[in-house]
């Protein structure tokens, strides 16, 4: 049985919903879930930045930093489906109306791989967050654990979910704080991942255009299995309008790939930057609590957790790359030399525009890629140095 297109997005969909940023919700709707993530947002933010005032030396305010910028990074991420909602509908709607402009079934095989890849990739990046984010959550309770197992002359030090001023006895109120903080952590790990998991679908979505396109140019010539027969003596007019109808759907995929460009390279350059000080920062972290076993796990756990958030972006700007450099050498491939010379210079547009690859930058400046994603590691360890050296 053929699953329904929508299948293929309902894990991005149901998470756009929590955070009232699916196109199609009612306005109310999407105002009151969007109200209720901004509450806890605002919530995280007020608190840490009162830890910072109340810091007394600056390994105090590194422990704080990360997770600001953690929170300040997702009311990035969901402020940019909010200002930018047009033009994620508009790509909204184009993802479901592309299926209807398949041809045959091959066709509708490919695209519906490339979905199905993008739901798996958007159901691991949740899984693998939230997972993390429970065992971080956990962590913080070791303390009152071991506390009741192996208990001790005096209590434990209080270990917060992240480190947060809430203007009361931190001891006393202590399951009353935790209890608010893993709703923050799980509430507005939705909206990063409503962000995150839609682009990828969006990704692969258009690289699964641009392998159907390339399918098409490969076989505007071909020879029939049963009769053994050449196409090659159908009137001209045939090849023109199959290749006029593949250089438009080109495109169209060209076209939705610049939309999205245009919809996250400024979210994604605010983004780039925060992660990379973060990632510098939470290094520095790490060194000073590598003889505290817990709090080095837990910056192990958020430095993965960072690595693996770009990571992802990375390896999707390469498959942007990638599948649209490859058109050019599918139409090669292909039985292009039977064909008449005036299509042949068709297919020359097609191949020119394909030389120049679709990417996914950060305000035109730095593009997603894998050999990037190096350089960002690189500069991140060049500004882990130069705070260490600060707070030695």
């Amino acid at each position: 049985m053929e699953r329904n297109k929508t299948y293929y997005y309902d894990i991005s969909r149901r998470f756009l919903s929590v955070v009232g940023q699916w196109p199609y919700q009612k306005p109310k709707t999407r105002l009151f879930f969007l109200t209720f993530v901004f509450i806890f947002l605002i919530n995280a933010l007020v608190t840490q930045i009162a830890e910072i005032f109340v810091c007394k030396n600056i390994d105090c305010i590194f422990e704080v930093l990360p997770f600001h910028f953690l929170m300040f990074n997702i009311g990035v991420k969901v402020l940019t489906y909010r200002f930018k909602s047009k033009k994620i509908k508009l790509l909204t709607d184009h993802l479901f109306a592309d299926w209807d402009s398949l041809e045959t079934r091959e066709e509708r095989e490919i695209l519906k791989k490339y979905a199905e890849r993008g739901r798996r990739y958007a159901l691991i990046y949740s899984l693998y967050l939230y997972l993390s984010s429970i065992i971080f959550i956990l962590t913080a309770l070791g303390p009152r654990v071991l506390d009741v197992l192996f208990p001790l002359n005096a209590s434990r030090p209080v270990t917060l979910v992240y480190p947060a001023y809430y203007f009361v006895d931190e001891e006393k109120y202590f399951y009353y704080i935790f209890c608010n903080m893993m709703m923050i952590m799980l509430i507005c790990l939705a909206g990063l991942i409503a962000h995150d998991s839609m682009f990828f679908t969006y990704i692969e979505h258009v690289c699964g255009l641009f392998a159907v396109i390339g399918f098409r140019f490969e076989r505007i010539i071909y020879k029939r299995d049963i009769t053994k027969k050449s196409l090659i003596d159908c009137p001209n007019n045939v090849y023109h309008k199959q290749i006029v109808f593949s250089i438009h759907a080109h495109r169209q995929a060209l076209q939705f790939a610049k939309l999205i460009e245009n919809v996250f390279s400024i979210s994604f350059a605010i983004q780039l930057i925060v992660d990379t000080i973060t990632i510098s920062i939470t290094l520095v972290q790490l060194s000073m609590q590598l003889h505290n076993l817990t709090e080095a796990t837990r910056c192990m756990l958020y430095i993965f957790a960072q690595l693996f958030h770009l990571f992802c972006f990375s390896f999707q700007g390469q498959k942007l790359i990638n599948h649209s450099l490859e058109t050019r050498d599918k139409i090669y491939n292909g039985a292009w030399y039977e064909l008449p010379v005036k299509e042949q210079k068709l297919l020359l547009i097609v191949m020119r525009k394909s030389i120049e690859a679709s990417s996914v930058t950060a305000c035109k400046i730095y593009i997603f890629s894998l050999q990037n994603f190096t350089t960002v590691l690189q500069s991140a360890m060049s500004y882990f140095m130069m705070l260490a050296s600060f707070s030695a």
